[in-house]
């Protein structure tokens, strides 16, 4: 897949996210949209886009496989709160959000105003993560910006955390993680010809992993 600029500019990358500590970046928050404004020293830069309403698809696909009704579900990373959206519509008895930016932390308490059945965390997920103590039934982390160390890691930091059954799914899983290599289950989604115009293929295969008598399988 590729990152694309507002002004047209492509770059490598697996998601809309670049690996980049947006923690202390000054993010613009649209309604279709989250961005990094382009460097003005830059003349050939555009806007780093973060996330874009255009993989709703994706993200619908994503929620559907670890949601479940009376489930308690965790996500890392809000973004434009479409995956939130979708994971709401199966009645989850807990939706656990942790979000690291404080402006989209923000509006991610905006949007859970009316939801008694969500609770969101200000917080890098390595931090606060063993301050938790739900069990989970479905879990999507969403933070593709984090090294590849603890992208890698994050199945085993998630696991004491998660009931047997639990379904993971991971937007990046690291370079080499033994994990990855052992995909056996996917699910494989037709795109749209907004979601087709960022992955660059006419389908995606969404790997997850189940927690099975502890080992993720």
């Amino acid at each position: 897949m590729e990152i694309e600029n507002v002004d047209g500019d492509k770059q490598a990358g697996h998601h809309l996210k670049q690996r980049v500590k947006y923690k202390i970046m000054n993010l613009v928050i649209e309604e279709d949209k989250i961005y990094i404004p382009r460097d003005p020293d830059c003349h050939k830069c555009g806007d780093t886009i973060i996330m874009h309403r255009d993989v709703t698809l994706y993200e619908n696909a994503c929620a559907d496989l670890i949601a479940k009704e009376n489930g308690n579900i965790l996500e890392i990373g809000f973004g434009l709160g479409i995956s939130a959206d979708r994971i709401q519509t199966h009645n989850p008895a807990k939706h656990v959000i942790i979000e690291i930016n404080e402006d989209i932390y923000k509006k991610a308490i905006d949007w859970a105003k009316d939801k008694s059945n969500v609770e969101v965390i200000l917080g890098d997920w390595k931090e606060v993560i063993s301050e938790i103590t739900d069990k989970f039934d479905g879990v999507y982390n969403d933070a593709d910006n984090d090294a590849n160390e603890d992208l890698v890691a994050f199945s085993d930091m998630v696991l004491p955390k998660c009931n047997d059954g639990c379904k993971l799914i991971q937007t990046t899983w690291g370079v080499k993680n033994p994990l990855y290599k052992k995909r056996d289950t996917y699910s494989r989604i037709t795109l749209d010809e907004d979601t087709k115009y960022w992955y660059g293929s006419d389908t995606l295969d969404i790997i997850y992993f189940t927690l099975t008598n502890n080992n993720w399988v």
